[in-house]
């Protein structure tokens, strides 16, 4: 009974009967840790008390499973909500698909440190119903890309600038980090054994190289602020490609593509079909100054009715979300 606390964690810090059974533990298990004071219950989420960490730390050596940082102890509701709404998109998106022959790392709510970060209102503008991206225009990208010429992959025949170089850039500029958190990320790697056979970059900070990625953010209530998101989104990829991985971000050790899937969550299809068209009308400046990138759709209604887990995630995205745009083909195909 006492070793369902180990699924609490600084990440998942809130579970309840839905999500347990997601993870293929017994519900019941929750009031009983409710009981003895391992537990307690924080609106619709449990959380784990002051004597459930040391009885957690106990299971743990008991079990010899090495543990994880229990992290902040939730007392607020709205928290505790936030949170449990995050473990269930997480639950969901793990049983929607396995990786045949491959791994799925998977971290939540993970920072991305951000340089140049704009202002909210410089990434885009409105012109008419239309967004136009207006950051590569800006004056601190500009000053990036002089000091960061090279990618693609003509760039891998110079060493990465790597994180020390971008803070000089900073400190030089006289500029700030911003910070980028997203909500869910997997990074996806196929025939896992084939690529660990090759050497890795000193300068990947993020762990992106020989990955297929899959970034995926929950849709806030207005969905204009979705847009400095996305265009804090599209500066990392900039430093993905310019800094830490230039020349090896979009191509793999085999030459085969990687993907990089950005995907908004509903809670409802309804909702879904509502962000499909305003993305759609809103227009392909959301994805067209840093492609490679697909936009895709789904939600936690979508989700819960899957039937089937599917093999892989390209198998998941093709057919389980809607593609809301993409690089490659008509948008929704």
């Amino acid at each position: 009974m006492k070793s369902l606390l180990l699924l609490f964690n600084s990440l998942l810090p809130c579970w309840d009967h839905e999500t347990v059974i997601l993870a293929g533990e017994n519900p019941n298990n929750l009031d009983l840790l409710v009981k003895s004071g391992d537990l307690m219950k924080i609106s619709s989420a449990y959380v784990l008390t002051p004597q459930g960490i040391k009885t957690r730390e106990n299971v743990s050596r008991e079990l010899f499973v090495p543990l994880t940082p229990h992290g902040e102890i939730i007392i607020d509701c709205s928290r505790a909500d936030e949170m449990l709404e995050l473990n269930l998109m997480t639950q969901l998106l793990d049983r929607a698909f396995v990786q045949d022959w491959g791994v799925k790392e998977v971290t939540t709510r993970e920072n991305f440190p951000i340089m140049p970060c704009l202002r909210d209102d410089e990434y885009f503008k409105f012109e008419g119903s239309k967004v136009i991206a207006t950051w590569p225009k800006h004056e601190l990208i500009k000053k990036f890309l002089d000091s960061f010429p090279n990618w693609g992959v003509s760039a891998r025949k110079f060493d990465a600038p790597g994180q020390q170089a971008l803070d000089d850039f900073a400190e030089k500029n006289n500029l700030h980090y911003g910070n980028l958190t997203v909500d869910y990320v997997l990074r996806s790697r196929a025939d896992f054994n084939h690529y660990k056979n090759y050497e890795q970059m000193p300068s990947d900070k993020f762990r992106f190289l020989d990955s297929d990625q899959l970034f995926v953010q929950k849709v806030p209530e207005n969905m204009e602020d979705l847009l400095p998101f996305i265009g804090k989104f599209h500066i990392f990829l900039l430093e993905q490609r310019r800094i830490f991985l230039p020349g090896w971000f979009d191509i793999d050790h085999d030459e085969n593509e990687d993907w990089h899937l950005l995907a908004f969550v509903t809670d409802t299809e309804s909702q879904l079909e509502k962000l499909v068209k305003t993305l759609q009308a809103w227009g392909h400046d959301l994805i067209d100054p840093v492609e490679p990138l697909y936009i895709l759709g789904t939600s936690i209604e979508r989700l819960k009715a899957q039937k089937e887990q599917k093999r892989t995630i390209y198998d998941w995205f093709q057919e389980e979300t809607i593609r809301i745009m993409r690089p490659d083909g008509e948008d929704g195909e």
